[in-house]
């Protein structure tokens, strides 16, 4: 039986693969979790890497509402009545009213897989990758009433290798965040937590939303170009794409060949290898894809000799 932490009332609102990992966790180590705000399902055509928490509702038996926006009245309500002693906010587009803010007296925590205050904004992920930063890190700070811009409770660096992608660096924030976050319970807990204010002058960047249309490739760009932005977008993001006979095609997977050719994105050659495709200056192996948001296989499964030397735009 798990001991219950109940020295401290946790709510927990998050809706994503991340958060689900990171509420697993909390819940495995016997903290006391009141209430889970997640995302109605059917808000889960708006976000890639949605997340259903009936398993652990079950399992945990907490009580969880799902909701269109957190700041609804009755949800402020319900937060207001159970009067949590700190509010955990793990993988949540919604930004939160003060009404929220202000109920919680150790504050409310929130996570950005960004190297805080350097890049702030959207699709982190995304565009760590595409801005080809080789370092970065997961951040949890104390939300306040501006954009990511208070406190901050912890910060851990992780590199970025030429082999990473979404996929990876996903794993690799999920993993961090979790040894995180223990750690800072008992940090909070204990009140031996220090709070980090953040300098406005180490900021660059504030990285703007990204939506599934900003992966569709253009094949006058160069190779690499089309790969970054094919590791950028691969799971749990909606992928790159381009067209073929009519067909939107998601590339998941690809590598640079140092090979050129004149025609824009035509089929050079199909084997078990996979699919290589002309490029602005050289080419590129399509090794995983998928026809219409069907199964990923791999590229030469689904294409064939008989589309060597047709075009993919």
């Amino acid at each position: 039986m798990l001991h219950i932490q109940a020295t401290m009332k946790i709510a927990f609102i998050g809706g994503v693969e991340f958060s689900h990992e990171i509420l697993s966790t909390i819940l495995e180590n016997g903290w006391d979790v009141s209430v889970v705000f997640s995302y109605l399902d059917s808000k889960k055509k708006y976000y890639s890497d949605f997340a259903n928490f009936d398993d652990l509702s079950k399992k945990y038996a907490f009580t969880q509402i799902k909701v269109n926006n957190i700041n609804d009245p009755e949800n402020i309500e319900l937060l207001q009545k159970i009067k949590p002693d700190l509010i955990l906010v793990m993988g949540w587009s919604q930004l939160l009213k003060n009404e929220i803010i202000s109920i919680p007296k150790f504050g409310v925590i929130g996570s950005h897989p960004t190297k805080l205050p350097k890049y702030r904004g959207r699709a982190p992920i995304p565009w760590s990758i595409l801005k080809n930063l080789r370092h970065s890190a997961l951040t949890f700070f104390f939300i306040e009433e501006g954009v990511d811009d208070g406190d901050i409770l912890d910060q851990q660096v992780f590199e970025i290798e030429d082999q990473d992608d979404a996929t990876s660096i996903y794993h690799k924030v999920t993993l961090l965040g979790k040894e995180m976050i223990l750690d800072d319970l008992n940090k909070i807990k204990n009140k031996t937590f220090l709070r980090k204010k953040q300098n406005p002058a180490e900021f660059t960047e504030n990285w703007p939303k990204r939506t599934p249309e900003d992966g569709k490739i253009n094949w006058a760009k160069t190779a690499k170009d089309i790969q970054t932005l094919i590791r950028a977008t691969t799971h749990p993001y909606p992928g790159a794409f381009g067209y073929f006979n009519k067909k939107c095609v998601k590339i998941w997977k690809a590598s640079v060949i140092d090979e050129s050719f004149e025609t824009l994105g035509k089929i050079i050659n199909v084997d078990k290898n996979g699919v290589q495709v002309s490029t602005g200056d050289s080419s590129i192996l399509i090794i995983k894809a998928s026809f219409d948001d069907g199964v990923e296989c791999f590229s030469h499964e689904i294409f064939s000799k008989d589309d060597i030397g047709k075009i993919l735009t």
